[in-house]
């Protein structure tokens, strides 16, 4: 396969166009193409000469999704299966969340962290998405909801969540030029302050976000107070330990300035102990962090069950008694298997 064009930061495009030795404006105009108009053929590109375009054509592809199936669940989210230039198959969702859409995207091929509580990672880790492939999801979602706005919230800029398929910092490269390509001006022009990571904490990628401190928000998925509390749920501990996870989240927050969010999915009987919330309380004192609580979204292959209202709320209390900002995140899309946990590659590889 070629290349995806837009897998090139702002300044690989720009070199691009000096070394076909193009006027700076061909930059301009070929950006503006990619981006605001997010244009999926090479033709549609009238103000770009007919031997430029052709020359591009030969060495980039310019689109790597394709649209297999779209869901819409009686709360408004919007599910999208997506076919990849080699077969395989992601899933992206738009949810409504409170006064703007939240675009929810995937950066891998399946998952290789095989948590229970997850459906992603049922067939384990195909391969890493490339920044093209991550970009277009944001854009193929923009034009979804340019055409079918979601009701009373029109026009509100979205936000950009990094919780669907795969474990984002196991790719970091791409995510790295994703984000340059996201909030560049001369491309997407996000915000980073609309952009949230949420990981595992695998010890490399979490130490190569710190050093890079792109300045976007990040949650780390616990799952456990402990390394043999959280290996029952969460296959990880080996790689790195919950403590060095916590602490890495924790020297992130103090560097960007962004509060980070520890995220723990409560599970009835393994994960809504009220002494693990004791002692989440003091991995939450660790650093500048709030805490999400996520009840668990069912599964149609595995017997957990999400805990009742009462034993939720309890545990939410232990946090809050200890000053901890607490929050039950209500996921959106059950009904379509859109909520956290429940994306799954459906159809092909």
């Amino acid at each position: 396969m070629k290349p995806l064009i837009r897998s090139l930061v702002p300044a690989e495009l720009a070199r691009l166009v000096a070394e076909s030795g193009l006027p700076p404006f061909r930059l301009r105009q070929l950006s503006e193409w990619l981006y605001p108009h997010a244009a999926w053929q090479w033709d549609t590109m009238s103000n770009l000469p007919r031997n430029l375009r052709d020359r591009l054509a030969q060495d980039f592809d310019l689109a790597g999704l394709e649209l297999q199936e779209r869901q819409v669940s009686e709360d408004r989210t919007r599910k999208f299966l997506f076919r990849l230039r080699d077969g395989s198959t992601i899933e992206s969702v738009i949810i409504p969340t409170g006064d703007h859409p939240t675009f929810c995207l995937s950066t891998q091929v399946g998952c290789a962290m095989a948590c229970r509580f997850c459906a992603t990672a049922r067939g384990g880790l195909v391969r890493n998405l490339e920044p093209g492939e991550i970009i277009e999801q944001i854009q193929r979602l923009e034009q979804d909801l340019k055409a079918e706005p979601v009701p009373g919230l029109g026009g509100k800029q979205h936000n950009v969540v990094f919780m669907g398929m795969g474990e984002p910092l196991d790719n970091w490269p791409a995510m790295a030029a994703s984000l340059e390509i996201m909030t560049h001006e001369q491309a997407l022009g996000l915000s980073r302050r609309r952009i949230q990571i949420s990981t595992s904490g695998p010890r490399e990628g979490l130490e190569l976000l710190l050093a890079a401190a792109p300045g976007v928000g990040l949650t780390l998925s616990l799952g456990g107070s402990d390394d043999a509390e959280r290996k029952k749920v969460m296959p990880v501990p080996g790689r790195t330990p919950v403590t060095e996870a916590v602490d890495l989240a924790a020297r992130y927050a103090k560097v960007t300035g962004r509060r980070a969010t520890l995220a723990w999915v409560l599970i009835k009987g393994s994960t809504d102990k009220l002494e693990q919330a004791a002692r989440l309380v003091k991995l939450a004192r660790r650093g500048n962090f709030k805490v999400n609580l996520i009840p668990l979204n069912p599964l149609d292959d595995i017997d957990l069950e999400r805990p009742e209202e009462k034993g939720t709320l309890a545990f939410q209390e232990v946090l809050t008694a200890a000053g901890i900002d607490t929050f039950i995140r209500l996921s959106g899309g059950r009904d379509i298997a859109a909520a956290c946990g429940q994306l799954r590659r459906r159809r092909g590889a």
